[in-house]
């Protein structure tokens, strides 16, 4: 592989409606020139955000040099950046790719989706974040989005909580969302989030899963980390983690949006669910809500974990 000499930049995060529109000017380097992007996209040109963003780029006189698909090419050493467009999944796999194949490059990252905007991933090396809420997103990203802003105001963000009984302004605050997940990775405590109504959670899907294999799941993932969410104050207020008054209120938001609290899943279950399912690290730690914006990292016994899930 060839030499890595890439003009850096900034480790930036813009949201705003159309963004994409102006990402050319964007991603000019200070001063006037221009930059020439390897460009990765799981999504056709027709699509809403590469078309915005491919047409800003060719304005703005921007250099695009696709991927081609299955190959690990070198790059010529003038590429300044990668450019990653895609949903949570594909920008995951491909910041992974690029600290594989192309460690140092920058890159330029373009979540699709809302899931993908709030929980956007960061490898090795720095870039540019480029977030549009305008953008058209299916119901069931609505939901999974609606979902993280929730464990956000649960787990770090008290106003946030109030927020969203309204009416909201979902650039603004998904910039909060963003700023607090900066926070986090700054600090190295992005487990107090991941594990956030995850454990329990996910945990329900793989029982339902285990119970019938061939039958659908009721659940989709946003109903699931909803559940885990109230699951996990509940075991909170068991152990005296939290306020008594806590659980009502997260209730009521869920309700408020829709959203399910429980699951008809026996104990026996949901503890044989978690035992078996396989956590990255094999630590049994989750993450617990201790006051409306507020949380905290507990070590748990699975056989601890009964009556969280309510008929």
């Amino acid at each position: 592989m060839k030499p890595i000499r890439p003009k850096r930049l900034p480790f930036e995060i813009r949201v705003g409606s159309g963004i994409l529109r102006k990402a050319g000017a964007l991603l000019s380097p200070p001063g006037g020139g221009k930059r020439r992007f390897l460009y990765l996209c799981d999504l056709p040109d027709t699509d809403p955000a590469p078309s915005a963003l491919l047409a800003s780029l060719e304005k703005a006189g921007q250099t695009v040099v696709p991927l081609p698909e299955g190959e690990y090419p070198d790059y010529p050493n003038d590429v300044d950046a990668l450019l990653i467009v895609g949903d949570a999944g594909t920008i995951g796999r491909e910041i992974r790719f690029a600290d594989d194949y192309y460690p140092g490059l920058p890159y330029v990252l373009v979540p699709t989706t809302l899931e993908a905007q709030f929980d956007f991933a960061i490898g090795d090396a720095a870039g540019l974040i480029l977030c549009d809420p305008s953008l058209p997103v299916s119901d069931a990203d609505k939901k999974r989005g609606l979902v993280e802003l929730i464990r956000y105001a649960v787990g770090f963000d008290a106003t946030l909580f109030d927020l969203l009984y309204a009416d909201f302004d979902l650039g603004a605050l998904l910039r909060r969302c963003l700023a607090i997940r900066c926070d986090l990775l700054d600090a190295e405590k992005t487990d107090l989030f991941d594990r956030l109504g995850t454990v329990i959670g996910l945990s329900v899907g793989y029982a339902l899963g285990a119970r019938d294999p061939l039958s659908d799941d009721p659940f989709d993932e946003a109903d699931e980390l909803a559940i885990g969410l109230a699951a996990a104050t509940r075991y909170a207020l068991k152990t005296g983690y939290c306020r008594k008054d806590f659980l009502s209120d997260l209730i009521g938001l869920l309700s408020y949006h829709g959203l399910p609290n429980s699951a008809l899943i026996s104990d026996e279950e949901l503890i044989a669910a978690i035992e078996e399912y396989q956590w990255a690290d094999g630590r049994n730690v989750i993450s617990l809500p201790r006051r409306l914006g507020e949380c905290g990292l507990v070590e748990f016994d699975p056989a601890d974990l009964k009556g969280l899930l309510p008929n």
